[in-house]
């Protein structure tokens, strides 16, 4: 099973919805840089959102390891994309490293990911494996998919009406 390296979007909304537990139950290793890290629990823990407490005892019970990106011109050659910002470049740089797949949102990134032939899912693909898994319902996930809109994630109507049709058919 191919590890799933996180980005930041993921992390902070399916957690912010209340099911940061499907992080913990989801079979496979889970994968971050420093930078997603400090981005969902230091600087969110600044900010006062719940939500980086969650995630911070998360990062210390191991539910994701942090690991930094090896090849330093690979990292580099992303980061001349213009739009793609450091912490999308650390996350795909990882992926392309441990042949694994890269949860993000960000469209410059996923962009950046097909380009380079890094594998890539959205924050949608957890709740959907999570299914499969067994951990939450159908329903649950078109519950969450709300949710996390009415939060704040950001989704085109095309897309939404997409994941729509995708659960109709599970």
């Amino acid at each position: 099973m191919k590890p799933l390296v996180f980005n930041a979007t993921p992390l902070i909304y399916i957690t912010k919805i209340g099911l940061s537990r499907v992080f913990e139950a989801l079979r496979g290793e889970k994968l971050t840089s420093p930078r997603v890290k400090r981005e969902v629990v230091d600087e969110g823990k600044r900010k006062g959102v719940p939500d980086a407490i969650i995630l911070e005892k998360m990062f210390e019970n191991k539910v994701f390891k942090v690991t930094k990106p090896k090849n330093k011109k690979f990292l580099e050659s992303l980061l001349e994309t213009r739009g793609l910002n450091v912490t999308d470049a650390e996350v795909l740089a990882i992926a392309k490293e441990r042949d694994g797949i890269t949860v993000i949102d960000d469209e410059v990134a996923r962009k950046t990911a097909r380009i380079y032939g890094i594998s890539y899912v959205g924050t949608p693909y957890v709740l959907m494996r999570a299914f499969f898994q067994g951990l939450i319902t159908k329903e649950r996930i078109k519950q969450a998919i709300n949710d996390m809109i009415f939060t704040g994630w950001r989704c085109s109507v095309e897309s939404y009406a997409k994941i729509i049709e995708v659960l109709e058919k599970l």
